[in-house]
């Protein structure tokens, strides 16, 4: 059985919230997935690599780690030791070397060490804070054989979390193991989109460098609306080939800016 509780946290000292901000909401990746079996290996303090990493798909984790591996300098930092900044040098910390290392291999190796603390017993229905308000309202569902001193300490990782995400602009890069719980405007499926593109381009022009963007987005299926078809006037042609174009190049602008932010310890940002 799963009951449901709704926690509120009222003073400023608890949990202060960036005034910067409209709304923040966070949902969780995990929980809502992870089943009695994961909850049970939480609780049970017996977590291990290959039982929480199904779990580790389809959410900002994979896209991080995604960024990183596209990303020449993040790899050049690895193999130099060498870091531009303090953000690059904790994002090494954080995720180590990824040159030679699928999500799986890495989170066996290294991940789970680093982010499995975020996997929680319970499901984390809704956060939100508002622009000048000081509440917060979390909406749990919480399983009957979670023990009681356990929802205490994941309520409590949670909140540390939200402070931290609160106090850096709302970036998930200030607070990674916040990873399952996180939300933003640009999502995982955007930046699996974005990446998706990045990639394409660049195999692309890689092999055949005179491919106009607009092939590109043609051969990879993006936006219907500016695809040429038979019967096409020629204006109507030339149009669309423009359209296609920029929006490959959007695509691809805000594709390098992740992997370049991600590398340089912010993310998620074009």
């Amino acid at each position: 059985m799963v009951r449901q509780a709704e926690v509120r946290f009222w003073a400023r000292e608890i949990v202060p919230f960036f005034e910067g901000f409209e709304k923040m909401k966070l949902e969780t990746q995990i929980s809502a997935n992870g089943g009695k079996p994961l909850m049970q290996a939480i609780a049970s303090g017996g977590m291990t690599a290959a039982g929480s990493e199904p779990f580790i798909y389809g959410g900002y984790l994979e896209v991080w780690f995604r960024c990183l591996k596209l990303s020449k300098q993040y790899i050049h930092n690895c193999r130099t030791g060498l870091f531009g900044s303090q953000g690059a040098a904790n994002t090494f910390k954080l995720f180590g070397c990824l040159e030679h290392f699928t999500l799986r291999e890495w989170w066996h190796e290294r991940g789970c060490q680093n982010f499995g603390r975020s996997l929680a017993t319970f499901k984390v229905r809704l956060v939100v804070a508002q622009r000048k308000k000081t509440s917060c309202r979390i909406t749990l569902d919480v399983d009957d054989e979670t023990p009681t001193e356990l929802v205490g300490d994941e309520v409590s990782f949670l909140v540390q979390q939200m402070r931290l995400l609160q106090a850096q602009s709302g970036m998930l890069s200030s607070a990674p193991r916040a990873w399952s719980i996180y939300k933003s405007r640009i999502t995982p499926e955007a930046i699996k989109l974005h990446l998706d593109v990045l990639e394409a381009h660049d195999t692309i022009k890689h092999n055949a460098p005179s491919t106009k963007l607009w092939r590109i987005g043609e051969q990879i299926g993006l936006n219907p609306k500016a695809k040429t078809k038979i019967g096409d006037a020629p204006k109507e042609q030339i149009d669309k080939h423009i359209k296609m174009g920029q929006t490959v190049s959007e695509l691809v602008r805000k594709g390098q800016g992740l992997v370049a932010n991600a590398c340089d310890g912010v993310f998620p940002r074009y």
